[in-house]
C-alpha cells in the first residue's frame, strides 16, 4: 500500500481537472473519475471488483486496506455510478492487462499525461482534491474520516487545504454574523481598517 506520509499536497483546479478528463484515455478517466468521486486511494481503485459494487442502492464497498478503518462504504455520485455500471463485471474491475485474475499494479498512462499537457500533479493528488473540495462543501471532518478511511481526524486535516476565494467567504460569513442588521462586505471592513491605520 502507498504511505500517506507528510509531503506536497496538491489539489486540481476545476479547469485542471476538466483538461486532464478530457484528453486522459478511457482507464485512465475512469480511474480518475472514481478518486475525484470517492476518495479512494489508487490501490484501491484497482483492486476492485465486482462484488464490492452495489449499483442497487448506490454505493461501493472497500473491504480492506493498510489499516482496519480504511474498510468502508461509500455513497456513489452519479459521475462514480455512471463509471462503475459501465465497468460492472465479475472479478476486478481494473485487470491486469496480461492476467484478467489480477488487478493491476499501476497507471502508466498517467506521467506521460501530465507531461504533455504540462500539469504537475500525482495520480495519489486525486484524492486530495477529493477531501478538499469534500472540506469546503461543509461536509464536517467525522464524516470525512470515515468516507476516506482514515483511522484519525487527524490525519483527514491533511487533506483540508481551502482554496483563496473559500477563506474570503470564511470572512464573509464572520463579518455577517457580527453584524447581522447590516453586514458589511470584506472590501468594506478592508476600507475601514485602513482608514483607522492612517
Amino acid at each position: 500500500m502507498f504511505k500517506e506520509g507528510p509531503g506536497k499536497t496538491r489539489i486540481l483546479a476545476q479547469t485542471e481537472e476538466a483538461l486532464y478528463l478530457k484528453n486522459a484515455n478511457p482507464r485512465l478517466k475512469d480511474i480518475a473519475t472514481l478518486m475525484l468521486n470517492t476518495g479512494m486511494r489508487p490501490e484501491e481503485v484497482f483492486t476492485c471488483k465486482g462484488e464490492n459494487v452495489n449499483l442497487k442502492e448506490r454505493f461501493i464497498f472497500v473491504p480492506k486496506g493498510k489499516t482496519r478503518f480504511a474498510r468502508r462504504t461509500i455513497p456513489l455520485t452519479p459521475d462514480a455510478y455512471k463509471v462503475l455500471k459501465r465497468r460492472y463485471r465479475k472479478g476486478y474491475l481494473f485487470p491486469h492487462k496480461f492476467d484478467p485474475n489480477r488487478p493491476m499494479v499501476v497507471c502508466k498512462s498517467h506521467r506521460p499525461l501530465v507531461d504533455k499537457l504540462e500539469l504537475d500533479f500525482r495520480l495519489y493528488d486525486l484524492r486530495h482534491t477529493f477531501g478538499s473540495r469534500m472540506a469546503m462543501a461543509g461536509v464536517d471532518l467525522p464524516t470525512l474520516k470515515e468516507l476516506m478511511g482514515h483511522s484519525s481526524i487527524t490525519l483527514t486535516m491533511r487533506y483540508v487545504h481551502p482554496t483563496p476565494e473559500h477563506k474570503r467567504e470564511a470572512i464573509d460569513k464572520l463579518v455577517a454574523w457580527n453584524h447581522p442588521q447590516n453586514p458589511p462586505t470584506v472590501e468594506r471592513v478592508e476600507t475601514r481598517t485602513s482608514f483607522v491605520r492612517l
